[in-house]
């Protein structure tokens, strides 16, 4: 997996998570969140590519929206990937160690043209 790139091919799937946490201030929370998605990054094997971030210091414009605590992206060869993943031992897994610590998850799809 390259977790730095994106593969933008015909059909090829952007999966895109933002999180906001309970507590972003909480260093044992932050720390708990990212340990449970490393593990994921590491572990599935479905996606491409990935990649974890947070809010970049960009210029504040109406436009934009960093009010989230983590963007989690992953590339996935098609859309039956992206739909496996969702059913997939590691991403469950993701989900029951760190969904109680956020508040709010957005999620926005995209494919490849």
């Amino acid at each position: 997996m390259n977790n730095n790139s994106t593969d933008s091919s015909p059909g090829s799937l952007l999966h895109v998570v933002y999180f906001w946490l309970k507590n972003p201030d909480d260093p044992s929370d932050r720390a708990a969140f990212e340990e449970a998605i490393k593990k994921l990054i590491r572990t599935n094997p479905q996606a491409i590519a990935s990649h974890l971030g947070c809010p970049a210091a960009s210029e504040k414009r109406a436009v934009v929206d960093n009010s989230f605590t983590y963007c989690y992206t992953m590339t996935f060869p098609n859309l039956e990937a992206q739909n496996t993943y969702q059913n997939d031992p590691t991403h469950l897994l993701f989900i029951e160690e760190a969904q109680h610590l956020w508040e709010n998850v957005r999620v926005h799809d995209s494919i490849a043209l």
